[in-house]
């Protein structure tokens, strides 16, 4: 079965569930750095529980964790500054919607440090970044998250 979606389309959707009002009614945005972990683990729980990738783009082992390369330069202006969309933008199917949802409930209320701290500590990006290419492959993903997954 093919991929369904762009890296960045499965990003507009993350952003935008970051964008909802709280019960202060504040919106808080997502930062990039914080944006590329929760898409690695959107991919990482996509490929454990569905069997394949979400979206195409290689998820590459940076210093600062796993990044979507094509993602990370469409933000970059942002700095560390919260990237906020109000709207959703994506064209994603509500079944995967869903999908996603349910990592951003599970780790959207950690920091970007945090979650860098928790995916240094996965196998796939420790490999990875000691790799020549540093890809982290579909394979390791799936390989790592799936018995912690499908218990």
């Amino acid at each position: 079965m093919a991929i369904k979606y762009k890296a960045e389309n499965v990003a507009k959707y993350i952003i935008f569930l970051a964008s909802q009002k709280d019960q202060e009614e504040s919106r808080e945005g997502v930062t990039n750095l914080k944006l590329q972990k929760v898409l690695y683990l959107t991919q990482a729980y996509y490929l454990a529980k569905v069997g394949r990738p979400l979206f195409c783009e290689k998820i590459e082992a940076w210093s600062y964790g796993p990044v979507v390369r094509e993602v990370y330069n469409i933000y970059k202006g942002n700095a560390s500054n919260p990237i906020i969309q109000e709207n959703d933008q994506s064209d994603i199917a509500e079944e995967d919607k869903e999908i996603i949802k349910q990592v951003w409930v599970l780790f959207g209320g950690y920091s970007a440090s945090k979650l860098v701290d928790i995916v240094h500590s996965h196998l796939p990006w420790r490999e990875s970044i000691v790799s020549s290419d540093k890809t982290i492959s579909h394979k390791s993903i799936k390989g790592y998250y799936s018995p912690l997954l499908n218990k």
